[in-house]
């Protein structure tokens, strides 16, 4: 009997473990997932503001932004041949 009481002590004691340790887990993913979304929402509003200052630049400087872009696109057509 006293085994026998001892053995559930033992089986509750690790169920509480076992739920203590799913907490923890679930409570990092948790912040993880907050941390994630944090760093994408910035990450995507610092690419929206840097394309309108992109629009902006090519607005109030059209004939440089080709000649930039013409150079560009020339360099990448000769690196891709070879």
């Amino acid at each position: 009997m006293f085994e026998k009481n001892q053995k559930n002590e033992n089986v509750s004691v690790l169920k509480t473990a076992d739920h203590s340790y799913t907490d923890g887990l679930h409570n990092a993913a948790h912040q993880a997932g907050e941390s994630v979304r944090g760093i994408y929402n910035s990450a995507s509003n610092e690419l929206h503001h840097a394309g309108d200052r992109m629009k902006m630049e090519i607005r109030s400087n059209p004939i440089r932004s080709s000649a930039i872009a013409l150079g560009v696109g020339a360099l990448l057509g000769l690196l891709m041949r070879r």
